[in-house]
Parts: structure tokens; C-alpha cells; sequence
């Protein structure tokens, strides 16, 4: 392999269609029951091959992310190496644009880059399969976010199944200024009795039939229940009053995400959301969790 080499991908935000807690295993690990979607808002991961200094390098347009060891596409090029046996000697650079702590696997994405760009650029052949086994080691959103679409995840989340793809449309996602920890959301989850849970065979079948309406009108994810968090209902109700289909909140929170019909809706509601939220982006559905960047 000539040196160096750079490779760019875009690492692709994800939603969650739904959400529901089946069970806790006995390792302590809950049981989940998800239909996840990849969404266009991504963080761009590029990577720099190099013979001349050894180990892995990485910066970041959010500095605070970047202690390197504790940082998820360190630890994922970390891993990849050892399983691969090959020393390691990669600069990686990600741009930051999905918000952390929101619920959009914004480190997953770019653990699922950093795996898919290193296969590439080290020419290990690794099988998605492969590159799944090793990121789920990482996190259990990572296969996910290797795999990309409009997949049903059981088990802790590492269990796909293909599904239909979500029906062309806009996509509002507005995160408020609190965020939640994943560790907080699962402790309040387990201190609550959910009343609503989603039906997971109705979207299934509304995703089938390309039925976007019913998709969205079933939409529910069991945090949002049991953080109830103020600024969550505030712009799940912004977003209905203003032309979304449906709402809810993406993963263990904070961000919110609602499903329009036509960009003129979108950008009408992502101005409102705009007037009282900082974070605030339009995207569409994507087919992939990874793409190079052309």
C-alpha cells in the first residue's frame, strides 16, 4: 500500500422509529425492541493513513470530545487493529455536526466510518458481518450505524432485521439545550411503570404498505415517557401544531425528530423551532449508516 492515503465518509445520524424495553437480561443489559433509521445529518470521519508515525492520531472540531481513549472512533480503531494484527499508523479527523448526547448515536456513526474506512484503506476485507462483530464490542448502536436503513433491532440492539424503507420525506430534528445520559434514562426507565408502549407489529406492517401517515401517527419510544423532560414536550407539540405527521424522541433523548410531507413544511417549522432552539437541522432518510464522500 502507497502512503499516505485519505479516505472521507460521511458518518450518518440515526432515529429511532421506535423504542420500547422488553426485558433485562441477566447481565444487567436491557432487552430492547427498536425500528432504527438512518437519517442525512452526519459527521464527516477522515482518515489519513501514514508509514511515518506509528499509533493513532485524532482531532476533532469539538475538542472537549477528544480525549483520545476515551473517545469511541479511538477506541474503535484501536480494536480494529489489534483483531486485525496490523500496527497501527491512522490520523483521524472528525467534524462534528450530529449533537452529542441527544440520542442520534453520533459516536456509533463514527465508530461504524471509522471501522468501514479502515477496511477500506487497509484492505482487510472484513465482511459487514466482520465489521459488525467488532463494533458491537464498541457500542450496540454500532452495528446499526455499520448497516445503515430502516432495520427492526432486538436483543440489546445488535440483532438486525431488514425492513421496508421509510417512504420518502423531511425530516425535522431539533435537540434542546439539556442532555441526557444513556446511563440516566435506562435508571429512570427501571423506576417507572410504562404505560404506553409502541406497537412495533402496526409500523412494521404501516412501513410495508409505504403508508407514511400511519407510520408516523404510531411512532413512541418508552424514554420519552419516563424522562418526561419539559423541553421534549415543548417541541413535540411545536412540531404537531406545524404540520408533522408525528413526533417523538430519538433514543434515550434529548433530540426530537418529526416526520413532514414537503420541504416547504420543514422549513416552516424548523424556523419556528429555530426562534426558541440552537440545534436545529432538516434531513431525509438514507439507505446506508456510511458513505464515501465524493
Amino acid at each position: 500500500m502507497s502512503f499516505p492515503q485519505t479516505l472521507t465518509l460521511k458518518a450518518f445520524a440515526k432515529i429511532n422509529l421506535s423504542l420500547d424495553i422488553t426485558g433485562i437480561l441477566e447481565n444487567g443489559y436491557h432487552q430492547l425492541e427498536m425500528i432504527m433509521q438512518s437519517v442525512s445529518l452526519h459527521d464527516k470521519v477522515t482518515i489519513t493513513t501514514s508509514d511515518a508515525s506509528q499509533g493513532i492520531s485524532l482531532s476533532c472540531s469539538v475538542p472537549s470530545l477528544c480525549p483520545n481513549e476515551q473517545n469511541t472512533a479511538y477506541k474503535t480503531a484501536n480494536l480494529f487493529f489489534e483483531q486485525c494484527g496490523i500496527r497501527p499508523a491512522v490520523f483521524i479527523h472528525i467534524e462534528k455536526q450530529i449533537p452529542s448526547q441527544a440520542g442520534l448515536a453520533g459516536g456509533s456513526a463514527d465508530a461504524a466510518a471509522v471501522l468501514h474506512g479502515l477496511n477500506q484503506l487497509f484492505q482487510t476485507n472484513l465482511t459487514q458481518k466482520q465489521l459488525c462483530e467488532i463494533g458491537v464490542q464498541i457500542g450496540a448502536d454500532v452495528p446499526f450505524c455499520i448497516c445503515g436503513g430502516t432495520m427492526l433491532a432486538t436483543g440489546i440492539g445488535e440483532n438486525l432485521s431488514p425492513l421496508p424503507a421509510l417512504p420518502p420525506c423531511y425530516i425535522v430534528i431539533c435537540k434542546p439545550s439539556v442532555s441526557v445520559s444513556t446511563q440516566e434514562a435506562y435508571q429512570k426507565a427501571d423506576d417507572c411503570v410504562i404505560l404506553h408502549h409502541p406497537d412495533t407489529q402496526i409500523l412494521c406492517n404501516a412501513l410495508k404498505e409505504q403508508n407514511l401517515s400511519a407510520v408516523s401517527q404510531n411512532m413512541k419510544n418508552v424514554f420519552q415517557e419516563a424522562m418526561a423532560l419539559e423541553d421534549v414536550h415543548i417541541i413535540t407539540e411545536l412540531m404537531i401544531q406545524n404540520n408533522a405527521l408525528g413526533a417523538c424522541m430519538s433514543g434515550s433523548g434529548s433530540a426530537v425528530f418529526g416526520i413532514f410531507e414537503t420541504e416547504q413544511q420543514a422549513l416552516f417549522c424548523s424556523n419556528i423551532l429555530k426562534q426558541t432552539f440552537n440545534h436545529v437541522f432538516i434531513c431525509k432518510p438514507t439507505k446506508h449508516g456510511v458513505e464515501s464522500q465524493s
